[in-house]
């Protein structure tokens, strides 16, 4: 059996005052657990199951949610109560939903780009001198390698390579899994000692199992409130004027006017395409009508900017954003800013 497992049963204490994490709405409309899973490239996986708990089903229709999101072949393992650790989540998840073989677990909480063709023991990792933005990588796990590239160790908040894991753990054998759990679990001091997947491969280790390392190919993380408010705030949605802004200003009549040459204002449009590289949704407002879309739309294309639509017709008048705050989206959910009519320095009025 190939199956892979998304813990999704955890209280996200380090995500306060919102709903459970993983139903957190990215820009594009995706909750964060269809953005976990989209940069993962499976080969021959046979199931797919969610856990999440009873508490979260009653109170925001989890389960509802999860098949929505993913699809009606997702199965959706519902457990009464919330567990001590992760580790604890998959174990149970294994032993209810009698999951036997090859597995991956997944965590609900990044983004990360790497494909998976075998269900054998492995850790998926970044090399953190490629992501200088991550934030509490002293709460990272740490992978040391041998020379053959196998895991020779791994090691649970404590800064020990430039190798981290990024919550994607390959397992040969679900029993072999549960059977390693159990046994951690029984010699900790306490019931709520928390066992991370990271003490399981380091007890297997010792046991000489091969855990492979696997790179992967892009990644963000969504670990903390902060993080995911900072992912999202680099995808904001800007409407931006056209005359005056992206194209020196003219209007509909004189001898310069809309159907004349358009002359850009290149600080402003470099400053544009950077914040579309960088995630911002680009949306072009103006005055000029229906008949000049063709026109605007050569033009822009012209200079490399690319948008998401482009508003025609818009009253020669002040304009006014209005949008609602919440804890997912905190005040002030929208913004003005008000520039010179030709000024070509844009980038000074953004923190790009």
């Amino acid at each position: 059996m190939s199956t892979l497992i998304i813990p999704c049963a955890g209280q996200s204490t380090r995500y306060p005052g919102v709903r459970p994490k993983w139903m957190l709405t990215y820009p594009d409309g995706q909750l964060m657990i269809q953005k976990a899973i989209e940069g993962l490239e499976f080969s021959n996986l046979e199931r797919t199951v969610v856990t999440t708990v009873r508490e979260h089903c009653d109170k925001y229709d989890a389960d509802i949610v999860i098949k929505q999101a993913l699809g009606d072949h997702v199965e959706v393992c519902i457990l009464d109560e919330f567990t001590h650790s992760q580790s604890d989540t998959i174990a149970h998840t294994i032993n209810k939903m009698n999951i036997r073989g090859g597995f991956v677990s997944r965590d609900s909480d990044s983004y990360v780009k790497v494909p998976i063709d075998k269900y054998e023991n492995f850790v998926v990792g970044v090399n953190i001198e490629n992501y200088l933005e991550l934030s509490n990588v002293s709460g990272k796990s740490f992978i040391i390698l041998n020379d053959q590239n196998l895991i020779i160790d791994i090691i649970e908040k404590k800064v020990s390579s430039n190798l981290i894991s990024i919550g994607i753990y390959g397992f040969k054998s679900a029993e072999e899994f549960v059977e390693i759990q159990q046994t951690i679990k029984k010699a900790s001091n306490t019931e709520d000692d928390e066992i991370y997947p990271s003490h399981i491969i380091s007890y297997m280790l010792g046991l000489n199992r091969f855990f492979h390392y696997k790179e992967a190919i892009d990644y963000e993380d969504w670990g903390l409130l902060s993080d995911w408010r900072k992912s999202i705030n680099r995808r904001k949605t800007f409407f931006l004027d056209v005359d005056g802004v992206i194209f020196k200003n003219k209007g509909q009549y004189g001898r310069v006017n809309w159907n004349s040459h358009d002359e850009p204002l290149e600080n402003n449009i470099e400053t544009i395409k950077l914040l579309a590289k960088k995630g911002a949704q680009i949306i072009f407002c103006t005055a000029r009508t229906e008949e000049q879309r063709e026109k605007l739309e050569k033009s822009l294309k012209s200079h490399g900017i690319e948008w998401h639509s482009i508003i025609m017709g818009c009253n020669h008048s002040q304009r006014v954003l209005v949008n609602d705050y919440s804890g997912t989206n905190p005040f002030p959910s929208c913004s003005a800013i008000s520039i010179p009519r030709d000024i070509d320095n844009l980038g000074e009025f953004f923190q790009i």
